[in-house]
């Protein structure tokens, strides 16, 4: 797994960051070969609750091992999706489980991650005929799944541009209840309100692309 920039996993209000380095910034500071002492499943359990953000910095030896680490310990996913910009250089947000999100979803046997990741555009929102600009850095998450297991999500992102996007067609079954073309600067408001990995993302993307 390549990490071309210090990666963040989030987890609910949580982050973990992944330093190779030292980190200057805020945060509880963990040596990888002490994280590694702990019981994860425990420790994220300990954590799941917290409604105050938090913030706990990594530091190791290098960042790919890290996320093996997390990768081999949570039960690993990958998905992708993209990051839709109108001729009017709006982004497409969704709106899903009382947040602000992208559209993407998990590869289908045998799809490449551009493939899935135009598919999950136009399954999620109608929005076709896409296009795809550039791929975007990947974006890592926490969530709770059954049994008590929790799996560690590797989005793969793609900057896309459509020219059929006038009508939106929500996927209602995907628990999405709202679309709109939302333009740049995106505003606090939305931001705010939306996943942590997303406001990540869309801010690396206003700092590189606009």
């Amino acid at each position: 797994m390549q990490a071309s920039r210090m990666p963040n996993i989030f987890y609910g209000n949580i982050t973990f960051k992944i330093s190779a380095e030292t980190f200057s910034g805020e945060g509880e500071r963990i040596e990888f070969s002490d994280f590694q002492k702990y019981d994860i499943i425990s420790f994220l359990q300990s954590i799941e609750n917290s409604s105050t953000p938090k913030t706990f910095v990594i530091e190791g030896t290098d960042s790919e091992s890290i996320l093996d680490y997390f990768s081999k310990k949570l039960i690993y996913i990958e998905a992708a999706g993209g990051l839709v910009q109108n001729p009017a250089g709006e982004i497409l947000f969704i709106y899903r489980h009382g947040k602000w999100d992208l559209p993407k979803g998990k590869p289908e046997k045998g799809e490449s991650l551009e493939v899935t990741a135009i598919r999950e555009v136009e399954e999620e929102t109608g929005v076709s005929d896409l296009q795809i600009i550039s791929k975007l850095p990947s974006t890592w998450h926490i969530y709770k799944i059954k049994n008590q297991n929790f799996a560690l999500k590797r989005s793969y992102w793609f900057q896309m541009t459509a020219k059929k996007w006038k009508e939106i067609s929500i996927q209602t079954e995907e628990d999405i209840t709202d679309a709109e073309w939302i333009k740049m600067p995106v505003p606090s408001l939305i931001l705010d309100n939306a996943f942590l990995s997303i406001r990540e993302l869309v801010n690396y993307f206003q700092v590189h692309h606009y």
